[in-house]
């Protein structure tokens, strides 16, 4: 049997190239944010905020565990508390409460931290709501949690439901998010994000809490939430590796599309960014070529973006250095996810 063998020019040849050219910019912003790690495992300025929760999942992805397991040391230290919440007067917010310990629970696990990831597991599921299987949004300033629902900071839940193996907690997630795709009645056009757990149905401009933040207007050109699509695409294609039902499948690649279809004027904005999350992930499972473009694209964007410091500015050269530190980290983890989704085609 004669091997095939790629042309110089040929797809896999320019295919390798790129998938190279994004190695570069991740191990460039990698080096960035090492500079900016503390003795004491905090990132930046901690005083500004736990900013920096993505480190031991961003870290363990680019294999520096030592970054991963002095960030995740630092929590105990600073935030860990006597009931196995993270809280106390170093933790500064409380908005997307659940979502930034569960993207802190994901990089847990990775470094292999489990009193940590599984020690916190039980009080991010006390978030979820029991009816919808969404995750609520904030923490109130009496420490409940706000009405509010939507699908990124419950896609969050979700990822750290997969990665500690709670597979029914991750299913319910996945209920949310059927639920509110099917309660949407103005596809394509708009998408209604946020979810009222009082009510049980999408918040929309009839409701008196209604912000145009809760809607993606899917050809309007401003800040969006852009991210909805390629985040629930990741999750969902994780759980499909994680338990291969087609209905997970199919409700990715109707997330996705809907990422897919917005206007170009989406790529002005830094919440694009998630959207090759779903993308990579839908191309490793399936191989189809829609996939690798969009992918390669979000690449191609991730390195156009990242200037010479080895940051991305996102038209914010002046914001403080937690802005851009809680950028980057999320940034390499996308481009690490581009890198292993396009690779496993390429070989």
């Amino acid at each position: 049997m004669t091997a095939i063998v790629d042309s110089p020019s040929g797809p896999r040849t320019a295919a390798r190239m790129k998938i190279a050219r994004y190695r570069e910019a991740r191990d460039r912003a990698t080096r960035w944010l090492l500079t900016h790690l503390n003795d004491d495992g905090s990132m930046g300025d901690a005083s500004g905020g736990w900013q920096f929760y993505r480190a031991p999942w961003t870290f363990s992805l680019v294999g520096e565990t030592q970054a991963a397991a002095a960030s995740c040391d630092w929590v105990r230290r600073n935030l860990l508390q006597p009931d196995g919440a993270l809280s106390g007067p170093r933790r500064v917010v409380n908005d997307a409460w659940a979502y930034r310990d569960s993207a802190f629970i994901v990089g847990a696990h990775m470094a292999g931290q489990y009193d940590l990831s599984r020690g916190l597991m039980p009080g991010l599921l006390r978030w979820q709501d029991p009816i919808s299987g969404g995750f609520a949004n904030d923490r109130l300033p009496d420490g409940s949690m706000s009405d509010d629902i939507d699908i990124p900071y419950t896609c969050g839940g979700g990822f750290a439901s997969v990665a500690t193996g709670d597979l029914e907690a991750a299913r319910r997630a996945y209920s949310y998010l059927a639920r509110i795709y099917m309660a949407q009645e103005q596809l394509p056009e708009k998408f209604y994000v946020f979810w009222s757990r009082s009510r049980q149905r999408p918040i929309t401009e009839a409701d008196p809490e209604f912000e145009l933040r809760m809607v993606v207007e899917n050809q309007a050109d401003r800040h969006q939430r852009w991210t909805i699509g390629g985040i629930s695409a990741g999750f969902l294609c994780r759980l499909y590796l994680a338990e291969p039902r087609p209905e997970y499948l199919a409700l990715a690649r109707r997330y996705q599309a809907f990422s897919m279809a917005a206007t170009e004027h989406q790529f002005k904005y830094g919440p694009v960014c998630k959207s090759g999350w779903g993308s990579s992930l839908l191309y490793g499972i399936t191989g189809e070529p829609q996939y690798q473009a969009w992918s390669e694209r979000l690449g191609d964007w991730f390195v156009a973006g990242l200037n010479e410091q080895g940051y991305w500015p996102l038209g914010r050269p002046d914001a403080e250095l937690g802005v851009h530190i809680h950028a980057a980290l999320e940034f390499v983890m996308h481009l690490d996810t581009l890198i292993s989704g396009l690779s496993s085609r390429t070989a």
